[in-house]
């Protein structure tokens, strides 16, 4: 299997492909200097040319992609444009992926949901020795870490990471959904 973090962004989308092991094969910061549906077409073919060498050669691919940062106004719509595009590529090719919110990110990285880029890139070469020249990069490689997580592929989660994934699978309840009768 192969486990791949996506962080998405209209200028820099951070990709991080581990093995199943943790041993990072790729990290790659994709843009493309188009905008509107020229964009799209591109960061699809990016991906499809991400995705086929691996598919091509029977690997299953697993990918944890950071969901919508609400608090965020720029450039909502096309970044919104861009993420169901990216989902919809991947549902379409049968790849499995969970969806991380940006804040579980942060907490899983950190231990803190708000920190920031600089925290980020801190904890990555604290924890792993490693840096990368984008922090779209560095939170893909959380991305991955978080998805060997989910899969159980990590061991010696400490409690407070095994928190985070035991609430990620936890079923969730729609605010205002009523019970039903039995």
């Amino acid at each position: 299997m192969i486990i791949i973090g996506i962080d998405p962004s209209l200028t820099s989308t951070g990709i991080c492909v581990m093995t199943e092991n943790g041993q990072v094969l790729q990290s790659l910061a994709l843009s493309s200097k188009h905008y509107g549906v020229k964009r799209l077409s591109d960061f699809r073919e990016m991906l499809g040319n991400l995705f086929y060498p691996y598919r091509k050669n029977g690997h299953e691919l697993f990918i944890a992609i950071e969901g919508y940062s609400f608090a965020s106004n720029t450039q909502g719509i096309a970044l919104g444009e861009l993420g169901g595009m990216m989902r919809l590529y991947m549902y379409e090719l049968g790849i499995k992926c969970v969806e991380v919110p940006p804040t579980v990110v942060k907490k899983f990285a950190t231990g803190k949901g708000n920190s920031d880029k600089i925290a980020m890139g801190v904890a990555l070469q604290k924890q792993f020795g490693m840096e990368y020249p984008t922090s779209d990069q560095t939170d893909a490689h959380f991305l991955a870490l978080i998805a060997m997580a989910y899969l159980g592929l990590m061991p010696n989660l400490s409690k407070a990471r095994e928190a985070i994934i035991a609430d990620m699978k936890a079923p969730k309840v729609k605010k205002g959904a009523k019970k039903q009768a039995k």
